[in-house]
């Protein structure tokens, strides 16, 4: 392999693994001293070279969790560079805070990337445990393992679907395998039940 394509295999990788330190130091900082606004904002900008929505998110609701009403500006300028990663009702959450009082530590921004904050009791057992782009990611994996008959990554993904109520997740892989005419084998049809079965219950 030659330098330029070793350098384009182990780029990204590596791009992703300095970013994931960083947020680290940076959260670890802000443990340290909450109200530290550059710890805030290089932790967002690390969080913004991560892959999905979820780290910024979480940087962004420790941030608005830290700071009131006189502190609009900041809160605004860090939510315009998050702008582009949040979902739409994200965004509209977060627009609605900016010149409000600090939100509180226990919110339903907040994200398992948060360190300051915490996401709400009410928010589903999927969305503690998992982004929507973990379960999109776990879904595509599963479809990759089913096609390679993979059976312990098939378990492992079930046993996670199970364990964490991971509807999404399993919903979208189930489709694209009965999409591409794929027959499921009896454990698959019985995860789909337990599933359904519990969100009956909730």
């Amino acid at each position: 392999m030659t330098d330029d394509a070793q350098r384009r295999v182990t780029g990204p990788a590596s791009g992703q693994r300095t970013a994931r330190l960083a947020v680290r130091r940076h959260a670890r900082h802000l443990l340290r001293d909450p109200t530290d606004v550059g710890s805030h904002m290089a932790r967002l900008h690390a969080s913004l070279e991560l892959a999905g929505a979820e780290p910024v998110q979480g940087a962004l609701a420790d941030l608005f969790s830290c700071f009131g009403a006189h502190d609009a500006p900041l809160k605004r300028t860090a939510l315009q560079l998050s702008q582009g990663r949040l979902s739409a009702h994200a965004t509209r959450w977060f627009e609605a805070q900016v010149a409000q009082a600090a939100l509180p530590a226990i919110n339903p921004l907040a994200t398992r990337w948060s360190v300051l904050a915490h996401p709400s009791a009410d928010i589903s057992t999927r969305a503690r445990r998992c982004s929507v782009d973990d379960s999109r990611m776990l879904a595509g994996q599963a479809v990759l393992a089913f096609r390679a008959a993979d059976k312990p990554a098939q378990n492992e993904f079930l046993h996670h679907c199970v364990t964490c109520h991971d509807n999404l997740a399993f919903m979208l892989a189930r489709r694209a395998l009965l999409k591409s005419g794929a027959a499921l084998p009896g454990d698959w049809e019985a995860v789909s039940l337990q599933l359904e079965q519990t969100r009956e219950l909730t």
